[in-house]
């Protein structure tokens, strides 16, 4: 009788053990099917044909030396211990010291893209983030695409992309609208409705428990998976709150030359546009040093064509969402995302910095123009240290505004104005 209770007892805490043990890797995976989200891990992904060029898979590695991406990866350490804060382990992540061994949990990343239009970039699109949720890992994002009013196959693309998703139960939510800019419409004003509809599943997925760490904001741009993976990796060296390429375009009036796009958002730390070269596009001393020597450096705003964010602000009592200028109080008429820098200004969050050696692009007969930039990264010589020593903002910065309804373009002139309501220190 005592043996047979003796067995029982140890069938029940077996099951008992079983069961816990199901319920604790379902709740510490947030739900996730497993063999689904392993699957990824051994399928084999094709590249945009504009990522294997020499130059590029030479820059790859460039940017992959010292295993600086191997804590990202999700396929090493599969049970981490919790990450101690950046301050602690920023010398793990420094270029200078060997393979990374420092075991990290694995931040949390949401995906937001906004897209109209765009049956050329999506398959090239697709081809990058599959690549990178491979790396960073299934259970550890989300994507968020708010796509309305395309009129070529932009939609149809998405949703054939929901069905491959679902085959690795990548966490998503793609929503493909018909309606397009309201006529008599206030730019600004659409756009940050738009960008907002991609943001909208973060409080859908809090409240189910999954909070993610940071906001990989994109616009329709073309890249390579490791120019996202450097954008997370220096917005953990660098401990920023907001992290942002350089993007481009090509000039047919100047011979094609390329030049820096988004100079109606990006403002140095003294408050200034950028210049069009991309080599000095601030004329601050240690910015365009290190913008020369393709280090990070920081700035009072970016956003060319896809931010990394501090995703802090964007819970909480009142979260933070992009918007227009408050009407009638005098603010000046800026774009969605140079109001998002203010605003993280405003709530605290002011390490912003453009990393140079990122850069981006919208149109794909751009492409080819990358590879002697990546043939010149290679062989800068580099001699101030990679880490940046934040300063204080500026007391103002230049704002060009937009006021008319149905304008595309800012249609006010300049004036220097004051961006935040607490102060420019930066700690």
């Amino acid at each position: 009788m005592l043996r047979t209770r003796k067995a029982i007892f140890s069938v029940l805490s077996g099951l008992i053990f079983i069961s816990v043990f199901y319920i604790f890797s379902r709740t510490t995976r947030g739900q996730f099917d497993i063999k689904k989200t392993k699957m990824l891990q051994a399928v084999e992904l094709e590249s945009a044909y504009f990522c294997l060029t020499r130059p590029r898979v030479s820059f790859d590695k460039y940017l992959e030396r010292n295993g600086r991406y191997d804590y990202l990866n999700a396929d090493i350490n599969s049970f981490p211990r919790k990450k101690e804060t950046l301050t602690n382990n920023e010398n793990n992540l420094n270029q200078k010291n060997a393979k990374n061994t420092t075991i990290f949990k694995k931040d949390k990343y949401f995906f937001s893209i906004n897209l109209h239009n765009n049956e050329e970039a999506i398959p090239y699109m697709i081809k990058e983030l599959m690549q990178l949720f491979k790396y960073l890992g299934a259970e550890n994002l989300y994507l968020s695409i708010y796509e309305n009013g395309s009129m070529d196959k932009s939609k149809v693309m998405l949703n054939q992309f929901s069905i491959y998703l679902k085959k690795f139960d990548i966490k998503h939510s793609i929503v493909t609208d018909e309606r397009s800019r309201p006529e008599n419409s206030h730019r600004i004003d659409y756009l940050a409705t738009v960008r907002n509809r991609a943001l909208e599943p973060l409080e859908k997925e809090k409240k189910v428990g999954r909070v993610y760490d940071k906001i990989i904001f994109m616009n329709d741009i073309y890249f390579c998976r490791n120019d996202i993976l450097e954008l997370i990796y220096q917005s953990n060296f660098q401990g920023s709150d907001f992290t942002c390429p350089l993007d481009f375009h090509s000039v047919p009036a100047k011979g094609g030359i390329i030049e820096f796009r988004d100079s109606w958002v990006a403002r140095d730390i003294e408050g200034n546009k950028f210049n069009p070269e991309l080599e000095a596009v601030s004329n601050h001393p240690d910015s365009r040093l290190r913008n020369g020597q393709n280090l990070p450096f920081q700035v009072q705003c970016s956003w060319n064509g896809v931010g990394v964010l501090n995703s802090k602000p964007f819970y909480g009592k009142k979260p933070l969402r992009f918007r227009r200028s408050h009407v009638g109080t005098g603010e000046c008429s800026a774009s969605e995302c140079s109001l998002l820098c203010n605003d993280f200004w405003s709530l605290g969050y002011r390490r912003i910095i453009v990393v140079p050696e990122i850069l981006v692009f919208y149109r794909l007969k751009n492409a080819a123009l990358l590879d002697p930039k990546y043939d010149l990264a290679i062989n800068i010589t580099q001699t101030l240290d990679e880490k940046i020593k934040y300063i204080d903002g500026p007391e103002k910065i230049l704002c060009i505004g937009m006021e008319g309804v149905n304008a595309i373009d800012p249609d006010q002139p300049g004036l220097w104005v004051n961006y935040t309501n607490d102060g420019t220190k930066v700690i």
